[in-house]
């Protein structure tokens, strides 16, 4: 039998307040963290191994100097519904290990020349299959922190249908032999990294309340929230690669020569306009995510911590 917790006495508020207590980055990434560790001790093997490492790779959950969006994008949607920050850990932990089995998953489907080498293919997708199974448990036991089963029986819903459809959006990115342009581009990002964000939200979000409008409108400005990413090795059907026609690099070339190559793109896609292009795109999401969150405003919530997140 599990020891629980917390107690259950902590309810959940089913609706926004304003002036709610919004904790310090530090204090989010330490509670999330505590949470994914025990996670993994609990289950160990492989699984926890590479979930680990990509955790604490970067500024990830799980480095010496943690700076995750994700880890604070959900309990920020749960205070913006009316929730207490503390009764979206498990949930911020299953998002974090989505995250980190889909940057395992990209890697290996990229065939990233950064990705690991010291690992199989084959364990790393198993391993990923794994964090993503993890996710789901973490999701589950939102209950310990005094969620009802049916709040963790939507969690569990969310997240099978949001990471199917970006799934989805990963297949049909990586589809070789695609000439497309740049809003193309920009539709298959989307679709790809759109439901993730979402997700990351809604995860917060339905944590605190049932009401569906305060859900989808928070679940929206994480689609909005996401960074999209340009991967100019591996070509990438990103914004600014297809908008000056990049192809990836040679597969002949290597290390110094690889190099060379990336930094030369680079300089060509500037001068190309292609990051001017993905800029303006950006923009105009980060203009519908203010909006979003103006209209959540106009509805009483407290959404002061989450419009930092657009600064």
């Amino acid at each position: 039998m599990r020891v629980r917790s917390q107690p259950r006495a902590s309810r959940i508020v089913r609706y926004c307040v304003s002036g709610a207590v919004w904790p310090t980055s530090a204090e989010v990434h330490a509670a999330v963290a505590e949470r994914v560790l025990r996670l993994l001790d609990e289950y160990g093997g492989p699984v926890a191994t590479v979930a680990s490492r990509a955790l604490s790779a970067g500024d990830g959950l799980l480095s010496e100097r943690p700076h995750s969006l994700t880890c604070v994008l959900v309990p920020g949607a749960c205070i913006a519904a009316g929730g207490a920050w503390q009764a979206a850990l498990w949930p911020a932990a299953a998002a974090e290990l989505v995250m980190a089995a889909a940057d395992v998953l990209d890697d290996v489907a990229d065939v990233d020349p950064g990705a690991e080498a010291s690992t199989s293919p084959a364990v790393l997708v198993t391993a990923a299959a794994g964090m993503l199974t993890l996710a789901s448990v973490a999701a589950l036991r939102v209950d310990e922190d005094g969620a009802s089963p049916m709040t963790a029986v939507a969690l569990g819903k969310l997240f099978g249908d949001k990471f199917a459809h970006a799934a989805n959006g990963q297949a049909v990115n990586l589809a070789p032999n695609q000439r497309i342009d740049a809003l193309a581009a920009y539709r298959q990002a989307a679709a790809k990294s759109g439901p993730l964000g979402s997700l990351i939200a809604r995860l917060g979000a339905r944590t605190a309340t049932d009401d569906e409008r305060i859900v989808d409108l928070l679940g929206e400005f994480g689609r909005r929230l996401v960074r999209l990413k340009a991967d100019v090795r591996a070509g990438a059907h990103t914004v600014p690669l297809a908008f000056t026609g990049s192809s990836g690099a040679p597969r002949e070339l290597v290390d110094d020569e690889l190099s060379a190559w990336e930094q030369n793109e680079r300089a060509r896609i500037l001068a190309g306009g292609g990051l001017a292009a993905a800029q303006a795109l950006a923009e105009a999401e980060r203009l519908r995510a203010v909006q979003i969150l103006d209209t959540l405003e106009g509805l009483g919530c407290d959404v002061g911590g989450l419009r930092a997140l657009l600064a």
